[in-house]
């Protein structure tokens, strides 16, 4: 393989990452169903039966759980709101006992001086909106929640069940915390059942992508479950697992239900077009004539140390993609170094000269390869014009020359083959960590993890690449050479949308090779 193929490669690569959703958008692998793969497949997932809550077990009624604020079968049943907040998160519940708000006091929606706090939980009757919510099997809300004990974190809230059972619910909301410390007890209930789910309306499905899952995900016996909207259209998915979490997540945040690791749960996806679910059912556990039914919510950003902290595997839903073997530790590496510099621009320069570092050596040696083809190339032009279109005695003359000279042809392919999955890694950390998001670099970049406004960088980039392709040997095929011409704007364009912190690990890597190769070339007196 030579190193024009591998750029085209590279090339096709990024194609690939830009279009391939676009062009398949209906090659998501759908997740694991009962009804096309059989149970000993699903290891400890297996099928729930008929355990899924209907509508009328969801609201009370044979209404969709999902209808917003005003509509006239929830204006009777809504009741007053309740608040309650940390240092971290604002989080209000209504009188049917959903959570239809929550606010994260740390991010907002943009750099703007005076914009939004970011709303995890919200409903909206016409935009997308999530929220969560939870009711007793077979029963409705006969009165409204109502609050008996209350401080700015914490609050018991009750209210009566249509069969006369008081159904309390106790909320706490510990200071430095996204978990929700959820209790509810069924009063004299013992036996009775509660479903919860994260609801989401209105989704915007082209954000879910073949290299970036968003919506209805979970993790069951250890296993990242990301099923796609169209194929819940079609068919719910319905199982059971011991512990694990499921959740409602786009690229930064996530509203997540954590089960107790030591309970088996039934567990349902399911989606109409227009709005989704991702719920359980809790059998609870029995404490005298009461049922008791104790869980967790997470309602906060995809930071990888705040998910580990809250357990569960939560941190899984930070998917790195294919090279995780590689954006993992790249990414505690830069968390490292952000520990000390304090930009997130520089932790990416610093990045590029670390890697450069790592592998100077064989660098180095691809670049005296490289340099050593340059040397041959006016004793190529003349074989090329010796052998004219007789295509097979040139490449074995070719052959005799490379040997004569010891020069290893693929040795230039080197740095190419390192840089396309650490790219790839990059990319991925870039897209997915939101330690990314709204970070600043310098002058005109507020925000590594968007494109470059004036798409200074892209340019450099190609303007780097073009003298990178200057200093490389030529190749003997004119047809082969304009396409390499091409390639420096064809990249060009390609990265004027990508994040400016991946294009700025582009450029300052493609500056430190082109310094690099000329110091290979001076010392091996290559014109």
């Amino acid at each position: 393989m030579e190193q024009k193929n591998l750029i085209l490669a590279f090339a096709l690569s990024m194609a690939v990452l830009l279009g391939w959703s676009a062009i398949f958008p209906q090659q998501e692998q759908p997740i694991q169903q009962q009804a096309s793969v059989p149970e000993k497949s699903l290891d400890n997932v297996t099928d729930m039966g008929s355990e899924e809550p209907t509508m009328a077990d969801i609201t009370g009624s044979s209404s969709s759980p999902t209808l917003a604020p005003g509509d006239p079968t929830l204006s009777t049943i809504v009741g007053e709101q309740f608040t309650i907040s940390n240092d971290l998160l604002s989080l209000t519940m209504d009188g049917r006992g959903w959570f239809t708000d929550a606010k994260l006091t740390q991010y907002h929606e943009s750099l703007d001086a005076n914009a939004a706090q970011v709303s995890i939980l919200t409903m909206n009757s016409d935009s997308r909106s999530v929220y969560v919510n939870s009711g007793v099997m077979g029963r409705k809300v006969a009165e409204a929640f109502t609050v008996i004990k209350k401080t700015n974190n914490s609050m018991t809230v009750r209210s009566v069940l249509d069969n006369g059972l008081v159904w309390q619910r106790d909320i706490i909301l510990a200071d430095g915390s996204y978990v929700v410390d959820i209790e509810d007890h069924i009063i004299g209930g013992a036996g009775q059942k509660i479903y919860r789910q994260v609801v989401e309306r209105h989704p915007d499905k082209s954000l879910n992508t073949f290299y970036e899952h968003m919506g209805p995900t979970a993790l069951f016996s250890s296993k990242l479950q990301e099923p796609d909207y169209d194929d819940l259209d079609e068919k719910p998915v319905r199982m059971t697992a011991t512990g694990g979490w499921t959740a409602i997540m786009d690229r930064y945040f996530i509203a997540a239900l954590i089960s107790n690791a030591d309970q088996d749960y039934p567990y349902y996806f399911k989606g109409d077009g227009r709005s989704y679910q991702a719920g359980l059912i809790d059998d609870g556990k029995v404490e005298g004539s009461d049922a008791v039914f104790h869980n967790r919510m997470y309602l906060g950003p995809k930071s990888m140390a705040v998910l580990t902290d809250a357990g569960e595997g939560l941190e899984r839903a930070i998917d790195f993609g294919w090279f995780a073997f590689i954006s993992k530790p790249m990414h505690t590496f830069l968390m490292w170094l952000y520990s000390f510099v304090g930009n997130f621009g520089w932790c990416i320069v610093l990045l590029v000269l670390s890697i450069k570092i790592l592998f100077y050596w064989p660098t180095q040696k691809s670049y005296e390869s490289m340099a050593s083809m340059r040397k041959l190339q006016p004793e190529m032009a003349r074989m090329k014009e010796q052998f004219g279109d007789d295509r097979q005695r040139m490449s074995q003359e070719m052959m005799a020359l490379y040997k004569k000279h010891k020069v290893n042809p693929m040795g230039g392919c080197l740095p190419i083959i390192i840089q396309i999955p650490v790219f790839f890694a990059l990319y991925k950390v870039l897209l997915m960590s939101i330690e990314m998001r709204q970070a600043p670099f310098i002058g005109w970049i507020h925000d590594m993890s968007v494109q470059d406004p004036y798409f200074v960088l892209p340019v450099i980039m190609g303007i780097s690449m073009y003298i990178q392709q200057k200093l490389n040997p030529q190749p003997a095929d004119p047809m082969q050479a304009k396409v390499m011409q091409f390639l420096p704007p064809v990249f060009t364009i390609l990265f004027l949308f990508f994040p400016a912190g991946l294009v700025l690990y582009w450029v300052v890597n493609n500056t430190l090779s082109i310094a690099q190769q000329k110091l290979v070339m001076k010392r091996m007196k290559v014109d």
